[in-house]
């Protein structure tokens, strides 16, 4: 009798055991769909801006203590093919030529960095976990390689397209899901890719703006339109074979519903829909109902400015009925129930213009934040720099594929040398704001806000007299805007240095 109620209660604890394992284990996988929860993108068509700009603003999000680097890597012509390893196995041979690019390096992540290359393509990324579960690569597919060869391939947005289709097509995708939003001085595109082979892009119409959180936004495609849409011509047939698509069931073939892993059932918690509808709403000037149900692109209220930007990537829905903290009353915005544009992951933050009419040196002004943008400045820069300033970032600057891959996912050597960048001071500032959002978020913008509104007032002063020097002597005015952009981080180092010693954010 008591042999038969050990026999039961050690049955009990098992089970309690694997009740508590699979609770984890459930946590665990739904931490990790949160974890695609990462970024958000806005891009702008060039008659729907104000200057004639095609604009990628964006907030990168990533987890854990990671270092921002920006640097400049020169182009480079090896003289011969160059075999490239993706990383986990599978090999591409390129024609031995790399475009220069400003690296916007989020150092040992796979999925994160931007670039702007020497012909003025950006690049950047949302993670858009997709419902695709099977595995379809060859040698371990690609992932972190499919940016960078865009960047050093890529002559246009829509080179930039077609070069990751092909790399997709010919290795397949490891991640879940992302899209991939390209952009010229003349077009802008989003490429959602899926775990495999699959991809589709669209090209946002040149006068209106697209929106994109965590989630797919393509949604009704035309494969017979060449202009504005490219992708695996087997799309719809692939969706109805894994059961994802049915004519008579769903209607028109909508790519989004068709691969998007399903969200949360209610759209407030879901990580996108809020983000999504903050963004429309803004942008479009009116309310947006809180459906989840957003079209691709949609034409603005007015004319989009590139620093008006900077408002909606620090937004924490301040002033509706999401704003969780009752205007920073009751904590930091950073960390609530609801999943914010501006959030305590985002690490570092860009609005790229891309203006066709400008000297090419100045064709590409990159506002850059390095770090959570609701607590620093962004800072002038220009894809046209021979050479960045001290504090932007560490390391090598000469192409090489070898080094750059291992010294990207082995970052042990930066993180030693992480006092000399601005960024560990960006960040240090931040968590001190976190720590008492209320009562400091006032003095610090109070104390950086003129030195960005002055950066902003003065650019076009700066621009003017660049452009009037660049038609006499090129040279020295590369000189002239290397000296800028050099003055303009030497300046926020100084302010920050100084905000840090003072007791008030201690």
């Amino acid at each position: 009798m008591h042999y038969g109620r050990s026999v039961l209660n050690n049955l009990s604890r098992k089970l309690l055991i694997l009740l508590v394992l699979a609770f984890a284990l459930t946590g665990l996988l739904w931490s990790g769909r949160r974890g695609g929860d990462d970024c958000f993108t806005i891009l702008v068509g060039r008659k729907a801006s104000a200057d004639g700009s095609v604009i990628v603003a964006h907030n990168e999000d990533d987890p854990g203590d990671t270092i921002v680097n920006v640097r400049k890597i020169r182009a480079r012509d090896y003289g011969a093919p160059q075999k490239v390893g993706l990383g986990k196995g599978a090999v591409f041979e390129t024609d031995g030529k790399s475009a220069g690019f400003l690296w916007i390096e989020a150092a040992g992540q796979e999925f994160a960095d931007s670039f702007v290359n020497d012909h003025g393509v950006v690049i950047t990324s949302d993670s858009c976990p997709s419902r695709e579960t099977a595995e379809d690569f060859t040698d371990g597919g690609i992932g972190f390689m499919l940016r960078r060869l865009m960047a050093e391939k890529a002559r246009s947005a829509r080179d930039a397209v077609k070069i990751a289709g092909e790399l997709v097509g010919q290795y397949g995708y490891r991640g879940s899901g992302r899209t991939y939003m390209v952009a010229d001085k003349s077009e802008a595109w989003m490429i959602a890719v899926i775990h495999g082979r699959h991809w589709f892009a669209q090209r946002v119409p040149d006068d209106e703006v697209a929106v994109i959180p965590n989630w797919y936004t393509i949604r009704l495609i035309r494969p017979d339109n060449h202009a504005d849409f490219l992708g695996s011509p087997d799309i719809v047939e692939y969706a109805r074979q894994r059961g994802w698509y049915d004519a008579k069931r769903d209607g028109p073939f909508d790519f989004k519903k068709a691969f998007e892993r399903p969200p949360r059932p209610d759209p407030v918690f879901d990580g996108n829909t809020l983000r999504n509808w903050r963004g429309l709403t803004l942008l479009s000037g009116h309310p947006w109902a809180i459906n989840g149900d957003y079209p691709f692109s949609f034409k603005p209220g007015k004319k989009v400015a590139a620093e008006s930007l900077m408002a909606i990537l620090r937004d924490h829905y301040e002033g509706t009925p999401y704003d969780a903290t009752g205007g920073y009353k009751t904590g930091t915005p950073n960390h609530t129930k609801f999943r914010t544009i501006c959030t305590a992951s985002t690490i570092n933050s860009f609005i790229a213009s891309l203006n066709g009419r400008a000297a090419e040196p100045v064709s590409v002004m990159i506002w850059l934040a390095l770090g959570r943008p609701d607590s620093t400045v962004y800072l002038p820069l220009y894809g046209g720099v021979e050479n960045l300033p001290p504090g932007a970032g560490l390391g090598r600057t000469t192409h090489d594929y070898g080094t750059l891959y291992e010294r990207h996912f082995d970052d042990s050597w930066l993180r030693s040398a992480r006092d000399e960048l601005l960024q560990t001071k960006v960040a240090e500032l931040a968590r001190r704001v976190e720590a008492d959002y209320g009562g400091l978020i006032g003095t610090v913008r109070r104390r950086l806000g003129p030195v960005e509104t002055s950066f902003i007032e003065k650019r076009g002063e700066f621009e003017a007299k660049f452009m009037s020097l660049y038609a006499r002597d090129q040279s020295a005015a590369v000189g002239e805007l290397d000296r800028y952009v050099a003055a303009a981080f030497e300046e926020v180092a100084s302010l920050y240095a100084k905000l840090l010693a003072e007791p008030r954010t201690h």
